[in-house]
């Protein structure tokens, strides 16, 4: 298994341009996967057993302007898509975004403040002070199970000021700058999308079902014109579309035609809905569907409605794609919650969001975004510490991100090998293929009992040159 990890690690040995930033690198991702606690950076230290004096570097590695985290990134979704990623009936990969808010109460981290949490778990307060993230992933497996390997991520909400700090371009909509939650979350699937160049389609949730989501995945096309970048989303339950306009001949031709609001006709027109058999949350079932390609004026043209019964609930879904057929929509819509595995894995099994990352150039802004004008007033130093202090955290969360993804190749490519080598009793399994918690188990057992066994590999020689030297007894070493 470390084998195969360090093999998967020097695949992105080209995305740096110095060995020492390429070694670091290998140590925060190891790190993450092998340690027992989540205490920021100083658990890898701890864990990899580092020497001491070598905390300082690897804290300035995030920092390191050497790190090009462009690069790492665009060489990661390269060699997740060569995988067995899934693919449309168009021949499209599948992409899913999503947010993720995390508190953080630190009064000198750059970019938090006040967040509003909507969920139904009533642990969750409904509010908190973080940060508000952004990730895409793609959906890779096989038949049997699946994941979704997140490929990018960044700060969302609050971040304006931010970007312009850190020197990021600001999102376009129809030519004209815009910087919100939707526009950046349209923006990095406009990024990823570009890397990939190849079509894809993005499952988004309801929040994301807006006229500038649409118009942002419509400016994504290639050389020749082809479009690559469709969307997939549920739509809000007040949505509106029309129908084809009737021109009579007489005065202005008419832009719309019939007004029809959708959450109507699942009681006026339950008459025309077809049942289908689709596979959806690992099984097999049969839901009623009423398909309609009608226009929506927050884009001013056609998109596919997909009106959804399943016995007592219902949903809309909506897609800019015509060449879907609803079965295939609702199926791929059904695979939008592995994001949020993928959340509860970064989360809680690799700790991806237990940084520390802080400057003192940070001025207390009181749960609000930092406003451009008290941004310019500050000092060209702080300037740069700040944006250095984003950058860090963008760079801890994005190599977690990539840490996530390795569980989950390992898990697709070493099935056979890790159900072998697991021997710890589990009252349930899921699927054949093992879990990110149960391929980090094994890593784990392999490093703390059988770590001289992989002294051919690229990680022993990376780990080993910087690791405390075991103190040998002078007594022994006497004639």
């Amino acid at each position: 298994m470390i084998g195969r990890l360090s093999r998967l690690l020097m695949a992105l040995s080209d995305s740096f341009a110095r060995q020492a930033t390429f070694q670091w690198f290998v140590i925060a991702v190891v790190g993450l996967l092998v340690r027992l606690d989540h205490h920021g950076v100083s658990s890898t230290i701890r864990w990899l057993r580092i020497r001491p004096d070598a905390y300082e570097a690897f804290l300035a590695f995030f920092r390191s302007k050497g790190l090009r985290l462009a690069a790492l990134l665009y060489d990661w979704q390269l060699l997740v898509a060569a995988r067995s990623a899934r693919r449309t009936s168009t021949d499209a990969w599948v992409l899913l975004g999503d947010g993720i808010k995390v508190a953080k109460e630190a009064e000198r981290m750059p970019g938090v403040k006040k967040l509003q949490q909507q969920s139904d778990n009533s642990a969750k307060p409904p509010w908190i002070l973080g940060h508000h993230f952004g990730v895409v992933g793609m959906v890779l497996g096989t038949d049997e199970k699946s994941f979704c390997v997140p490929l990018a991520g960044e700060l969302h909400e609050g971040a304006s000021t931010l970007r312009r700090l850190q020197g990021k371009p600001a999102p376009q909509v129809d030519g004209v700058e815009k910087t919100t939650v939707v526009s950046l979350m349209g923006h990095l699937v406009q990024t990823v999308a570009a890397n990939l160049r190849e079509r894809c389609v993005v499952v988004l949730d309801a929040y994301f079902a807006v006229g500038d989501t649409f118009r942002m995945a419509q400016a994504a096309s290639a050389g020749d014109g082809a479009r690559w970048l469709h969307v997939l989303t549920r739509a809000k339950s007040n949505a509106v579309g029309y129908e084809d306009p009737h021109y009579c001949g007489r005065g202005r031709r008419p832009t719309y035609g019939r007004k029809l609001k959708l959450q109507k006709l699942f009681r006026t027109r339950s008459d025309a809905f077809q049942p289908i058999t689709v596979q959806a949350y690992d099984e097999v079932k049969t839901v009623r569907v009423l398909c309609l390609d009608l226009l929506w004026k927050p884009i001013g043209e056609k998109v596919r409605f997909v009106l959804v019964q399943d016995q007592a609930q219902s949903c809309i879904l909506m897609c800019s794609d015509f060449a879907l057929a609803p079965q295939e929509i609702v199926e791929i819509y059904a695979c939008r919650f592995k994001i949020e595995v993928s959340f509860k894995t970064l989360k809680h099994l690799i700790g991806g969001f237990a940084y520390h990352f802080w400057t003192s150039a940070w001025p207390h802004v009181e749960g609000r975004s930092l406003d451009p004008e008290r941004a310019n007033e500050l000092p060209e130093r702080a300037q740069r510490l700040i944006a250095d202090a984003m950058n860090a955290i963008e760079a801890f969360v994005n190599i977690a991100l990539i840490a996530t993804g390795m569980l989950q190749l390992l898990a697709i490519d070493c099935t056979a090998e890790i159900r072998k080598r697991h021997r710890w009793w589990l009252r349930t399994y899921s699927s054949e293929v093992p879990s990110e918690e149960m391929v980090k188990t094994i890593l784990q057992h392999e490093f703390y009992h059988h770590f001289r066994f992989f002294k051919h590999t690229a990680i022993y020689q990376i780990i080993r040159q910087k690791t405390v030297r075991p103190r040998v007894d002078p007594m022994r070493q006497a004639a």
